[in-house]
């Protein structure tokens, strides 16, 4: 009997010694990768790899990517570990031009997973990869042309108007996030769905409870907004989706419903809707006026004749079903959030220093009084020191930390003999690259005068990169700028933005939040002016 249990306790022992020797040797040579290819790299720790921080919740993926950045100073890459998956990260400006412009056909895809089975709208212009991409950017490229921003510039406006009367009702202590979040869903349906949601005039208003469940970062939803994004196989396996159920059958009714309402009745209306009921119904809406402000035509690679990077002999999709309503969704869900957060940021920001509101603000009444106290569409655009703004607060709070993108084949990076292996993900480290004290010095101060037209011609045009570049730039920058401007500038023309006793003296990052957000929110006091 004691024979029996020493041989089970040395073959335990054994056991467990060969398991050990046997994981110790896998993660060896999983967090060798970089080394054995002479790549300058960060220093992994078992299992998490470069990853654990942001695993555990103690700084948000942005912050994770900067912090990589800032390891690789001197150098034109730097190497890290998505646990044991390596990935790199890119620090050279002349190199994220050929990767995300020159070398598009090469890093097509993005990292990002959906699961279309059990999350249909995921089939998004954001999410979708290969061919179905490319059909789908040149169907959905024209909506969002100048022409079509000035004919929805009327309802934006209005939710502007909205939104200074919703302050002016309210306890002059705000938390602006979730104003503005109110503010953003406003415009978002109204010009996505023509549908008057009411946000700011209902606090249970459906639209807002169901984008707050969306980006509700609890410890859970953070993990899967991280695995959808940085680890695809773990999604995959979890078959995680970024729409719930829930949210899923909310969007198809209330879509189909206003679809058929507005044929049933023939309602027109210069909005992202009708547009989508064109395609739809198989109309051609690339002809149109609007596209002499639209697609421009290049060669990337000096082979593929391309509308913004998608092949003109591509074969023709129908926009029907899921697919329509997937468009609708994410147009709905990556607008009010990143807009809501420009907008607080930009507010706080101003109310921190009182000059530069003061600033601005003369430029907004000015532009007034030349308009005959309206806004317009090319008065909002047109104003220099706002745009500065505006661009100041994404320099410093992209909404989108990161750029991702897949090598679909294997790829010598120039000047080198180091290979991109096939699968790899390369980043851009938005975060990283704007607090970047060599590309902005003093990167925490917040000086709107870094994007005065000298100081922007002497920068390398890929050290700021809010919207991305290349082929897949943000194709909803422009309404995004558009629809922050217009809130900046109704609120300061109507308030003094102040901080209060709950204002934080400086932001603090969600480390949950996939697009940057602050911890806490943010407070501020709002004081009616007298004009």
């Amino acid at each position: 009997m004691a024979m029996l249990g020493n041989s089970l306790l040395e073959g335990t022992v054994l056991f467990v010694s060969s398991f050990l020797l046997f994981a110790w040797l896998y993660f060896w040579y999983k967090f060798s990768y970089w080394q054995r290819r002479g790549v300058p790299h960060s220093k992994p720790t078992m299992i998490f790899g470069s990853y654990k921080d942001c695993v555990l919740q103690k700084e948000c993926v942005g912050q994770f990517m900067q912090r990589m950045y800032n390891e690789g100073v001197g150098k034109r890459f730097f190497g890290c570990y998505v646990f044991t998956r390596p990935a790199l990260v890119l620090r050279d400006p002349e190199l994220m031009k050929e990767i995300l412009v020159k070398e598009f056909n090469t890093f097509f895809n993005r990292n990002a997973q959906s699961n279309h089975q059990k999350d249909p709208l995921s089939q998004n212009l954001f999410l979708i990869k290969g061919e179905l991409w490319r059909h789908l950017r040149l169907k959905m490229s024209p909506i969002f042309t100048s022409f079509r921003l000035k004919q929805m510039f009327p309802l934006i406006n209005t939710c502007g108007k909205q939104l200074c009367q919703y302050v002016e009702r309210s306890d002059k202590q705000i938390e602006m996030k979730e104003v503005a979040g109110k503010y953003a869903t406003d415009v978002i349906t109204t010009c996505a769905f023509g549908i008057e949601s009411n946000s700011l005039l209902n606090p249970n208003a459906e639209f807002r409870e169901f984008g707050r469940k969306i980006f509700d970062f609890s410890v859970y939803r953070s993990f899967e907004f991280m695995s959808a994004f940085m680890l695809p196989l773990v999604a995959k396996l979890m078959g995680i989706t970024f729409f719930s159920r829930e949210t899923t059958k909310f969007m198809r009714k209330t879509f189909w419903e206003t679809i058929q309402e507005r044929e049933e009745k023939k309602i027109e209306r210069h909005d992202f809707l009708e547009l989508l009921i064109k395609l739809k119904n198989g109309k051609d809406i690339t002809n149109e006026k609007s596209m002499k402000n639209g697609l421009s035509t290049e060669t990337l690679n000096g082979t593929t004749d391309v509308s913004n990077g998608i092949m003109k002999d591509s074969k023709p999709i129908q926009l029907e079903g899921d697919i329509l309503v997937a468009q609708a969704a994410i147009f709905f869900t990556a607008g009010f959030e990143s807009n809501a957060s420009t907008t607080s940021f930009t507010l706080y920001e101003l109310a921190m220093q009182p000059h530069l509101q003061t600033r601005l603000r003369e430029e907004i009444l000015h532009t007034l009084d030349k308009n005959e106290g309206q806004f317009t569409y090319e008065a909002i655009r047109d104003m220099e020191y706002l745009h500065m703004v505006i661009s100041e607060t994404l320099r410093k709070f992209p909404p989108l930390p990161i750029l991702d993108r897949v090598a679909e084949r294997d790829y010598v990076i120039p000047g080198t003999d180091i290979t991109i292996e096939k699968g790899t993900t390369v980043y851009v480290p938005l975060l990283g690259i704007h607090m970047d004290p060599e590309v902005f010095p003093d990167p925490e101060h917040y000086d709107p005068e870094r994007f005065n037209e000298k100081n922007r011609k002497a920068r390398h045009p890929f050290m700021y990169l809010p919207f991305g570049e290349g082929p897949k730039y943000c194709i909803g920058k422009g309404f995004g700028l558009i629809a922050s401007k217009v809130a900046v500038a109704n609120v300061l023309a109507n308030f003094i933005v102040s901080p209060c006793a709950d204002t934080p003296s400086s932001i603090q990052l969600n480390p949950k939040a996939m697009i940057l957000a602050a911890r806490g929110g943010i407070r501020l006091k709002f004081t009616k002016l007298n004009r």
